[in-house]
């Protein structure tokens, strides 16, 4: 796996495949798309996309994974939506990086079993 960039509700990660420049993983279960100006020091694009990863914070459901467009390292409010479809090589970079901060995963609010499945792999 890719070095990340860690931040206060954030971990980055770059990523060499399309659509996505970078793969930016929620931390904690109180992430929230309001702390983007944060991100304009840590991602380096001048224009592209990122995919964000809000699995603790919503759950493996149809609203985890959310992308937005970026111009000159600013990510465009008015384009942020559902991603429709993840590729499985960036969803096993997730993956992997919650098995490697279990940590992470415990203290969320999210079920146990959910916990479980997440820290386990199970869950991709």
């Amino acid at each position: 796996m890719k070095e990340g960039v860690v931040m206060n509700n954030f971990n980055i990660i770059k990523l060499h495949n399309e659509p996505y420049n970078y793969l930016i993983i929620a931390t904690t279960y109180r992430s929230s798309l309001s702390n983007l100006d944060e991100l304009k020091n840590a991602i380096d694009i001048d224009y592209g996309k990122v995919l964000f990863d809000f699995m603790l914070v919503n759950g493996n459901k149809k609203n985890r994974f959310i992308e937005c467009e970026v111009v000159n390292s600013d990510c465009k409010r008015n384009t942020f939506r559902l991603a429709e479809s993840v590729d499985e090589y960036i969803k096993k970079t997730s993956s992997q990086f919650f098995i490697q901060h279990k940590e992470l995963v415990s203290g969320s609010v999210l079920p146990n079993a959910l916990k479980y499945l997440i820290t386990t792999g199970d869950v991709v």
